[in-house]
């Protein structure tokens, strides 16, 4: 936590390795180069901040110059269950995900601030705040706040993980979006939006929820419980 990093484009964490991150910690992402963090499956990331220090993912521009999309994101790939044969994630653009272990434990996710991420590499292609592919209950993601995103600040494509504690803040496009047979369940959320932005192209949901982009019966069926 003594030193500030840069996501200088695209860096993978690969499958056996463990990326652990002190509370504390600030990480940047590159403007110019689309900055992202991408953890591909059987990897994993331990990012454990406090109410005190939190783990700060942010954009590399100057403060008071800092807006939606400067950066990638963060994208944490797991191995359960998905209603698609190894998709490969969106921003990835090559890192597949998904399998049969639906209690796999793809990170450890506490106290985690992403501001100004969310980018789209290519049309119907996004980066969002936080990427979750297939990621399962094993995982904790718990006290996350994604603000100022250039795309969806949630979404995740299958997996059957929990969270709790999420806050969208003053994000483009949805707040929260469930694909590819997402079946986790989702509580305690806030989404607080800016009456003035919104993504011309989908109009920008508090919530999406689709089976896939055709509309499918494939299972699992995405079926997300969001309590209060």
């Amino acid at each position: 936590a003594d030193k500030v990093y840069l996501l200088d484009g695209w860096v993978y964490v690969k499958d056996g390795a463990t990326l652990t991150i002190e509370p504390g910690t600030v990480i940047r992402g590159s403007k110019s180069n689309k900055g992202a963090l991408i953890i591909e499956k059987g990897a994993k990331i331990i990012a454990e901040g406090s109410p005190d220090n939190p783990i700060v993912f942010t954009s590399n521009q100057d403060a008071g110059s800092r807006s939606y999309g400067d950066w990638g994101g963060l994208i944490v790939l797991g191995k359960a269950t998905v209603n698609k044969v190894d998709p490969i994630i969106e921003g990835g653009p090559t890192s597949t995900y998904g399998g049969a272990d639906d209690t796999d434990n793809s990170c450890v996710l506490k106290y985690v601030r992403i501001e100004f991420p969310g980018i789209a590499f290519q049309p119907d292609k996004e980066i969002n705040g936080l990427t979750l592919g297939a990621v399962g209950s094993g995982t904790t993601l718990e006290n996350i706040q994604i603000s100022y995103c250039g795309d969806d600040s949630y979404e995740w494509f299958g997996g059957a993980v929990n969270a709790k504690h999420l806050i969208a803040f003053r994000g483009w496009d949805d707040d929260f979006d469930t694909d590819y047979g997402y079946h986790g369940y989702v509580q305690f959320g806030v989404a607080l939006r800016d009456p003035s932005v919104a993504d011309p192209g989908s109009g920008s949901n508090g919530f999406e929820s689709d089976n896939d982009a055709t509309g499918s019966t494939d299972t699992p069926f995405t079926s997300a419980v969001f309590t209060n």
